[in-house]
């Protein structure tokens, strides 16, 4: 019996292997075309496409939160990522109703993104890069020295010196603009009548307007760390900044929505600029208490 001849179109694996080359693609492409809508993707959010998409969701309570929507259209809940809120920050030098925060900072250190409520969600808005709130944000990214992932769905900005630049430049006239209304306030109570001698009023204000300089360099010097200077570039950035702020109070000077840390920084000089005026003002309005003179206590005859 003669051996049969291998037939190359009868092979059952080439057979398969065609079959699979003309059917594979019938397969893979409807289906990543029911992920994509399914989850709502916006190929606009892709790094081949554009650049970083932040969304701002407004509640309707008012609140507003920023960062990266995944609306995967599944569940009546969305989920927020790297995400920045406002807080209120009222009296601030800044000159502006509201401060922004880093989400994560909280007592119970959310760490997993976001999880809204539809049913709370007023709007959902594109947030510009170049806005204040972006650009906030990027400044925010810099000083945590955040890079870009090789591969994202949504790149993230980071901002460059030029934004940092100008953000630690609004933060020094922030500090100096609070240091100029404390030390207008000090000034004002010393036009009262105080209980104290004028000599010693003087004094008074001196060591309080030489305590308000003292938290404003410290400030400066963390502003210098924050941005990334050395210790000697901070402390000669102290030297040379100071100075040049003492006369100025850019009392009409535009606010800047600064980055989470920054504003934390003009915060905290506030509250401590608070802390020396008011112990100032009470040693200069609080009449000192006399000493009682003793009063003699009979002495008993003989």
């Amino acid at each position: 019996m003669s051996a049969k001849l291998y037939d190359p179109e009868r092979d059952r694996v080439r057979i398969a292997g065609r079959w699979l080359r003309w059917s594979l693609p019938w397969i893979v492409i409807p289906a990543l075309l029911g992920v994509l809508v399914s989850a709502n993707l916006d190929l606009r959010s892709l790094p081949v496409f554009g650049p970083e998409r932040l969304s701002a969701v407004l509640f309707l309570d008012g609140q507003a939160y920023f960062g990266h929507l995944d609306d995967s259209g599944e569940s009546g809940m969305l989920v927020l990522r790297d995400v920045y809120y406002f807080k209120n920050s009222s009296g601030s030098p800044t000159g502006l109703p509201v401060g922004l925060v880093r989400r994560g900072t909280e007592a119970h250190e959310p760490a997993d993104g976001m999880r809204i409520n539809r049913d709370r969600i007023l709007a959902v808005e594109r947030v510009g890069l170049t806005s204040a709130v972006g650009t906030a944000i990027q400044v925010d990214r810099e000083i945590a020295k955040v890079s870009p992932s090789a591969v994202s769905l949504n790149q993230v900005t980071v901002g460059g010196q030029t934004a940092l630049v100008a953000q630690r430049v609004a933060v020094e006239h922030d500090l100096q603009r609070a240091w100029s209304a404390a030390a207008v306030q000090l000034a004002k109570i010393n036009e009262l009548v105080l209980p104290v001698g004028k000599a010693e009023a003087q004094a008074i204000t001196q060591k309080a307007l030489d305590d308000l300089r003292t938290v404003r360099r410290n400030a400066l010097a963390v502003v210098g760390t924050s941005v990334g200077m050395s210790a000697a570039d901070a402390e000669a950035y102290v030297r040379a900044t100071d100075p040049v702020l003492e006369p100025q109070t850019f009392a009409n000077e535009p606010g800047v929505l600064l980055a989470p840390d920054l504003d934390a920084i003009v915060t905290r000089a506030m509250q401590l600029y608070a802390q020396v005026g008011d112990a100032a003002a009470k040693q200069l309005t609080v009449p000192k208490t006399a000493t009682p003179t003793p009063t003699p206590t009979a002495s008993p005859r003989p």
